[in-house]
Formats: structure tokens, sequence, C-alpha cells
């Protein structure tokens, strides 16, 4: 048997993973391309020019009258590949809309879009035996899962904020499979195929500590808890037979079975994570982060193979060579490099699926305002062809728009 993924993604695709088959598909975790540059750094990132989501207790890092708005667009080049073949994909989607803002001196709020996890595959497995003869195994799927959160972050003294995000999940998975007989003229294909339809709140926890201290150098440490979440799903499954043309068309033949708005919770594990940074004013910073889920715990009845308890590290950190209004252009860079790791959530036919990533980017700052234009670039490689699995080696691009006003502002005219 040689599993070889044939997947293709357009533009309008998030993924095109074979390992985005399982779970709720491939979780997308931070596309921001601040925090992306740095190796994904978040828990102790306490920022005022830029929204982090993943830890709302950094909003109190607002100015009391500024408005902070981040868009960012996301890439994906991969190279997909088992002991025997190979084959190249990509895909390109909106990565997120955030925005930013005071409510009051000790209480800021955010608000936001982005992709929680994306599903995008096509697999085929080629058999032979003297019975059947030649048949395929065709899995397929697409879709994903998008969130948009509300968010608020208070001040409790001085140096610690808390920090609360409610997070709207919606959006459609699609998942098929089928078998082929390509060389019998008197057999019927068949395929059965899922759709759910997701729709439920998830709530994320934050804490942080921020601290500066008279030379201008900072501390801030923080951590981040997500509850365990019962996500309502709406489930459609048809089964039928049909027969393929010479042009690749479909014709259904009978629907052997048929179940409609079948309702079922999939649930969402209890996660959590830390981090911290130290840095001296806006001229460097270096952290680190920690974060573990208990992906055990996940339930969901499409999904056939268990998954496991997930731990990453990160590690990374920026440098500004001079932060002088009358530098020159190049010496005002923002310069950003970072390293993770995960173990991942899958262990498939005994071998755990882990992933490595390497980051680099720049902050190229606007002319006359503290807006930046953000780059961040990570190469990275997830996956092993050990046991005819696939190996995925991909080089993610995210391009970033952070854009920060002074607003409220009563102007004085003499």
């Amino acid at each position: 048997m040689v599993m070889l993924c044939i997947a293709t993604a357009s533009a309008q695709d998030r993924i095109s993973s074979p390992y985005s088959r399982f779970g709720v598909g491939e979780l997308l975790g931070n596309t921001h391309a601040n925090n992306m540059a740095m190796g994904g750094i978040t828990q102790g990132v306490y920022n005022p020019l830029y929204v982090n989501y993943a830890n709302p207790a950094s909003y109190t890092a607002f100015d009391s009258l500024s408005f902070v708005f981040d868009v960012g667009l996301h890439a994906r080049l991969t190279n997909l590949s088992t002991v025997s073949a190979s084959q190249s994909a990509n895909y390109a989607s909106l990565g997120n809309l955030l925005f930013g803002f005071p409510v009051t001196r000790w209480w800021k709020a955010s608000f936001g879009l982005l992709p929680y996890s994306a599903t995008g595959y096509k697999m085929t497995d080629h058999h032979a035996d003297s019975i059947w003869n030649n048949y395929n195994n065709v899995y397929e799927g697409k879709g994903g899962i998008n969130q948009f959160y509300v968010g608020s972050s208070f001040d409790l003294s001085r140096h610690l904020s808390l920090g609360i995000n409610a997070a709207y999940l919606f959006g459609t998975m699609d998942h098929s499979s089928s078998t082929e007989f390509p060389d019998s003229l008197y057999r019927f294909n068949s395929v059965t195929k899922y759709s759910t339809r997701a729709h439920d709140f998830m709530i994320t926890y934050g804490i942080m500590y921020h601290k500066e201290f008279s030379d201008k150098f900072h501390f801030t440490a923080g951590g981040s808890f997500i509850a365990k979440t019962a996500l309502a799903t709406t489930a459609d499954r048809v089964t039928y037979t049909y027969t393929s043309s010479g042009s690749g068309v479909d014709s259904p033949r009978d629907t052997i079975d048929f179940a409609e708005s079948a309702k079922e919770n999939i649930t969402l594990p209890t996660g959590f994570g830390a981090g911290f940074t130290i840095g001296k004013g806006n001229k460097w910073l270096l952290g680190s982060d920690f974060k573990y889920t208990q992906w055990e715990d996940f339930k969901f009845s499409a999904t056939t193979e268990p998954l496991v308890n997930n731990m990453q590290i990160a590690l990374g950190g920026f440098y500004n060579p001079s932060t002088s209004t009358v530098s020159n252009y190049l010496s005002k860079i923002t310069y950003r490099a970072g390293l993770r790791y995960s173990n991942g959530l899958l262990e498939l036919r005994g071998q755990r699926i882990d992933e490595f990533g390497i980051s680099f980017g720049v902050g190229l700052p606007l002319s006359r305002t503290s807006s930046t234009i953000n780059i961040a670039v990570e190469a990275g490689s997830r996956g092993t062809k050990e046991q005819n699995l696939i190996n995925e080696n991909y080089v993610k691009f995210t391009l970033g728009l952070s854009i920060f006003e002074r607003w409220f502002v009563i102007k004085k005219y003499e």
C-alpha cells in the first residue's frame, strides 16, 4: 500500500496538509507577523504598537489615547514527500484582522477576526488483490473554523493585569471517503460525505506582570488559560454509489445512507501557556514561551485516530540598531528572529508527528508615525517518512500592517 498526497491548493484555501484530516484540522496558531517572526512567543509580550491577542492581559499596554489596527496576509509553500513520491502545494489567505483601543485608563479592549483551524487534503491509497483487482481509497477534506473574539484587560495594580477573550467559533468542515474501481466497468464506486458545521464560544483568560526599571530595562511574565470547550455542531452524512466519466465528472446512482442535521458536541481540551520577556526599551527583547494542551480529552466522532497531549516551546526576540528619529532608515528597521518546537498532537503508526520551525522577520517603520509594515518568514518541517508516513517541509510568509494612531486627543490652538 502506498499513500500519496495529491492535494493542491488555491488562493481561497488555507492549508494543504494530509495531517489536517485529524481533529478539527490543522491549528493555525499565531499568524501575527510580529510574533511569528520571533518563534511565535506571545505569553510575555507587552507592546503598545500591536495587538497580542494570544494573551488578553497584554491589552493594557495600549496607550490611553491610541487606536491600534492590525491586518495580515498569510501564505505557505509546502513540499510533501514519502519514501517513494513527492509533491508541492501552496496556499494564501487572510491571516488576521485585529483592533485594539482604550476604554478607560485602566480598561483596554480588543476585537478581531482570524482563523482557528483549517482542513485541506486529498489522499489516495492504491490497492491490488486477486478478488477486487485494482481499487483506490480516496480521502478528501476542506473547510475550517474561524473565530471572532471580543476581549478586555484590566489593570489590577501598576504592574499586574488580567484579561479575557470571548471568541465565537464558527465554520464548516467537509470530509469524504470513497472507494473507486478504475479498471472495472461492472462495479459502482461509492462515497461517504460528512459535512460538520460548528458554532459556539471559547473563553481565554490571561494574566501579565510588567515591570519597568529606571535604566529602561523591563521584565514581563505572563500566562493564559483556555478552559475545556463543548463546541456545538450540526452534521450531515450521505453515502451513495456513482460512476465516473472520462472527463472526471461523477454521476450519482443510488443513495445508500442519509442522515441530516445530527447534533453533536466537539470537546476542545484545556490548554495553558506561560512565558517571559526581558528587554531594554524598544532597543532589544528576548523571550521564551511554553504551552501545553490536553488533547487526549478531545472528542469528535468524525475523527478515528485519538489525539495525544501536545507541548510547545519557543524562543525569540528582536533588535533595533537605533531608536533615534534622526538615524538613517536602515538603522531604524526592527530585526526579529526565533525558533520553536512542538511534539505534535498526532501519533500515527507508532510515530510522533512533531514539528520544528526557525523564523526571522523585519519591522519597517512608516515615515512620521509609529505604524509599521511587518514581514515574517518561517522555515520548518513536520512529520516523518518512517512507516510510510508523509514528511512536510514548508516555508510560511506573513505580511502585516500595524497602524498606530493617536485618537481622543484634543488639540490646542493659540
